[in-house]
């Protein structure tokens, strides 16, 4: 009789590992197609493109887990979904980087872009732990363009960031009050122009530089936040501790909320980018915070026919924003024309902003 007990239960064990696993391998799938999928006719699968991740580790997880019992063939599940999406894996993970030779030095163009959450740490620490000043990181960086986010412009902060890293050209556009998007140059601005606003810290811009005679435009690009409120803040914290309270569940579904309204808001702001950057006469980058994954609609539509420069010249995970221990994730890029090619992608660990900066280095072929 107890044989026979432990059959049934190891039977049922089995049935419910399988379930889990077809419904992970499902969501997965399901992941992949929020890439092409406009989140205004389909809001949830934009849900299941942020837990990419994490859906990916669970079927890794199930493919091990199978290898080693005698049911080895339910493995081929989740293997096959995984290596149908290997192209978006390879958005998130990359295994080796790409430097450049002394001889490309001349040539290159470096650029860095950083979300400065309104400089509300301009003081903070550097990748060794080390006290850092973001202008001193600016200073350090030597980059030949410098493309900023949530930019408060006060205290002469344009003044201030020109002068400290020998970029006198510069772009400013304010959103709402003393907030909005910088670009700034060491090559002159030969034309500019505000592509939206929408009365927050999100905007969008060009600017026209002239390198080496050429001209070039460069997209400033900030999509729709996500606007937590305290509460909403407070309970992604409380998760991340594993504290829970009964009204939390409310909370949840305002989180879901936010979370869906930003992203069809995002699809719109979208639509304005990418024509936009159709119409360039020029070769075009494209630096910024997209607040979408490279699982997303968002990102899908802007990179295009473009390339990633952390696809070509990263390695690793390099994640660019973290919310606590659990939710990791990238969601600022460095895209750019087919005419550049990347190298020296970095995302420098310094804590400066609720974001890490990008660097990479481009040079015209």
């Amino acid at each position: 009789m107890s044989v026979f007990l432990s059959c049934v239960m190891k039977r049922i064990i089995r049935v419910i590992f399988l379930t889990i696993n077809i419904v992970a391998a499902g969501c997965l799938l399901l992941a992949y197609l929020c890439c092409w999928v406009n989140p205004e006719k389909v809001w949830w699968l934009g849900l299941l493109g942020l837990g990419y991740l994490y859906l990916l580790i669970i079927n890794l997880f199930f493919t091990g887990f199978w290898l080693f019992t005698a049911k080895k063939k339910y493995a081929v599940l989740s293997l096959l979904i995984v290596v149908l999406g290997w192209g978006i894996t390879s958005r998130n993970v990359r295994f080796f980087g790409k430097n450049m030779s002394p001889a490309l030095t001349e040539k290159s163009i470096t650029l860095l872009s950083f979300n400065v959450h309104m400089f509300h740490q301009a003081n903070g620490t550097g990748e060794n732990g080390e006290k850092l000043n973001i202008h001193n990181f600016f200073r350090e960086s030597q980059a030949d363009i410098l493309c900023l986010q949530e930019f408060a412009n006060v205290d002469k902060m344009p003044e201030h960031i020109s002068s400290g890293t020998k970029m006198p050209h510069c772009h400013v556009e304010m959103s709402v009050g003393q907030l909005g998007i910088a670009t700034f140059s060491r090559y002159p601005i030969v034309g500019r122009k505000l592509l939206y606003s929408d009365n927050s810290v999100n905007a969008c811009m060009y600017t026209d530089l002239l390198v080496a005679g050429d001209t070039i435009r460069v997209f400033n690009v900030h999509l729709k936040s996500i606007g937590f409120g305290y509460k909403q803040r407070d309970l992604l914290e409380n998760a991340i501790r594993k504290e829970y309270k009964e009204s939390d569940v409310k909370t949840v579904k305002s989180i879901i909320k936010e979370i869906v309204a930003a992203s069809i808001r995002r699809s719109k702001q979208v639509k304005i980018v990418e024509g936009h950057i159709a119409e360039s006469p020029y070769p075009i980058i494209i630096c910024g915070d997209f607040n979408d994954p490279p699982v997303s609609y968002s990102y899908q539509k802007i990179r295009a026919h473009r390339k990633d420069a952390f696809m070509e010249a990263g390695h690793g995970f390099s994640f660019t924003y973290n919310l606590g221990r659990i939710f990791h994730q990238r969601i600022d890029f460095i895209l750019h024309s087919p005419e550049f090619e990347a190298y020296d992608y970095k995302s420098p660990r310094v804590i400066l902003s609720d974001h890490f900066p990008i660097t990479c280095k481009l040079v015209k072929k």
